[in-house]
């Protein structure tokens, strides 16, 4: 007969449950509440939690709780010695966490000029030069484990392409050396993954599209319109302020402007506050003029809201040695349309994200930004 101190001892010395053990739903169920963040260093632990990670039904569970999130990821040009430049992600409550993830190496040499969209849980890198050739290669990056791979290539080597996904469908148009009409866009199928020609009289696929005359409109960027030719217009942004109303967005000697699309008025300065009026700060201006550089991008939060993102020298303290560096800081600004001739906007949070070595002037750091919300 066994005794109750020879059950405890054969229970003691019973295995503990792996978690590959659990039943798949509660494997399901527990990935799902773990921020999107951690899935890239959880996905190298073994295959089949690579494939679960990049499973839809992880997908489909997160959406039936609550728990899709908002990721910024960004292409930076700031290593001198590497001849691509570097990709990060922004985690998604940036007021607690202060700083980029690096995320995998791009594993090819990175074209230069290409566009960048996203759609779900994927950005695609599209076209470009690659050793000063135009390329036709489609890159999408799967944000859910972090890998790169390649899309069937497009039908013309395009530069500096327009680019969105609507509809489930990949649109580029623009970019190309070819003259022919046929050749001025084209579209991937996601579903048949196919490439076709794009004509000029399919364009008006959404309300934001011409909405700025004499403007083409794809993923909030605003191209100059030649004939056939496309030009982009950097640091100028289509923002959605809220249903129906838009505005362009841009930065101007440090301070951010803007003007309704439709009326065609002149550019006026938004009103720039902070979110926490409890804060002990200098105007939200102070910290934007006369700064290295400025970019501005579509927000994480739709396109109702902007990230400014810039370059400042500052001094680190280091065994009694004030050191040089310089800083890539950024900070999300919402808006609110107070009257016709006044935008409001709100500074969510600001904060530096990534310090780099010495003193680095050079205003093109900043290449590429998505948001991807899964």
């Amino acid at each position: 007969m066994t005794t109750e101190r020879e059950m405890k001892k054969s229970s003691s010395e019973s295995p503990p449950l792996s978690f590959s053990s659990l039943p798949y739903d509660v494997i399901l169920n527990c990935l799902a509440r773990v921020s999107r963040i951690h899935y890239p260093t959880l996905s190298l632990v073994s295959k089949d939690l690579r494939s679960l990670i990049t499973s839809t039904e992880l997908d489909t569970t997160r959406s039936n709780i609550g728990k899709t999130e908002s990721f910024s990821y960004v292409c930076l040009d700031i290593n001198k010695n590497s001849p691509n430049p570097s990709w990060f992600t922004l985690s998604p409550n940036p007021k607690q966490h202060l700083k980029f993830q690096p995320i995998t190496s791009f594993p090819y040499a990175h074209p230069k000029s290409s566009t960048v969209c996203s759609f779900g849980s994927e950005i695609y890198l599209i076209g470009g030069f690659i050793n000063e050739t135009r390329s036709n290669r489609v890159f999408i990056l799967d944000c859910r484990c972090h890998q790169w791979r390649r899309l069937p290539e497009m039908r013309l080597s395009r530069v500096n392409a327009a680019a969105d996904v609507i509809d489930g469908n990949l649109y580029v148009i623009g970019g190309s050396e070819s003259n022919n009409i046929e050749d001025w866009g084209e579209v991937y199928d996601l579903k048949t993954q196919t490439w076709k020609p794009l004509l000029p009289r399919a364009l008006d696929h959404t309300n934001h599209m011409r909405v700025v005359q004499g403007s083409l409109v794809m993923s909030g960027k605003v191209y100059n319109m030649d004939g056939l030719e496309l030009e982009l217009k950097k640091n100028l942004l289509l923002v959605e302020i809220k249903m129906n109303m838009l505005c362009l967005i841009s930065v101007s000697h440090g301070n951010l402007i803007w003007r309704d699309p439709v009326e065609g008025s002149k550019w006026r300065k938004v009103k720039l506050i902070w979110r926490d009026q409890n804060k002990n700060l200098e105007s939200p201006y102070s910290y934007f003029r006369n700064r290295m550089s400025v970019f501005v991008t579509n927000s994480g939060g739709g396109r109702r809201s902007v990230m400014l993102w810039w370059k400042t020298s500052v001094y680190v303290r280091r065994g009694g040695w004030e050191i040089p560096k310089t800083a890539i800081s950024c900070a999300e600004v919402s808006f609110e349309r107070r009257s016709l001739r006044e935008l409001w906007g709100f500074v969510e949070w600001y904060k530096n994200v990534f310090l780099l070595e010495g003193r680095d002037s050079d205003p093109d750091f900043f290449l590429h930004s998505a948001f991807v919300t899964h």
